[in-house]
């Protein structure tokens, strides 16, 4: 993993990676940074493998917080989710937010549509 994960023409560093004793899923891994790093990104995606939006299974697209950046949302895996390019442009939109549960097995996030619908 770790030597898919380096761009040979590009800085490198290690991260710590945490994982759930009893379920051996990974959950949350060391960053500072306000954009996902490729290491974090690569974490993301085996662990959602599609959108994160409950009613949708497209392709990951984005890697986005599932708290803002600008809420003080943090660059974790905890506060990460891969959505597909449609789910992440609407949940931006009037009347949308999420925000991170705590889910071992899967990561996990509660999402509110505009009609008040929860989701997760």
């Amino acid at each position: 993993m770790m030597a898919d994960a380096v761009d040979r023409d590009t800085e490198t560093a290690l991260r710590r990676v945490y994982a759930c004793p009893q379920l051996g899923s990974l959950t949350a891994m060391e960053s500072q940074s306000r954009t996902f790093p490729k290491s974090l990104r690569q974490l993301i995606d085996l662990r959602d493998q599609t959108c994160r939006t409950p009613w949708c299974d497209a392709p990951i697209r984005h890697h986005d917080h599932i708290r803002s950046h600008r809420e003080s949302g943090a660059t974790t895996a905890d506060n990460g989710s891969g959505l597909c390019e449609a789910s992440n442009y609407a949940k931006e939109g009037d009347g949308w937010s999420a925000r991170p549960v705590h889910n071992p097995a899967r990561g996990g996030h509660c999402s509110r549509c505009p009609t008040g619908r929860r989701e997760g």
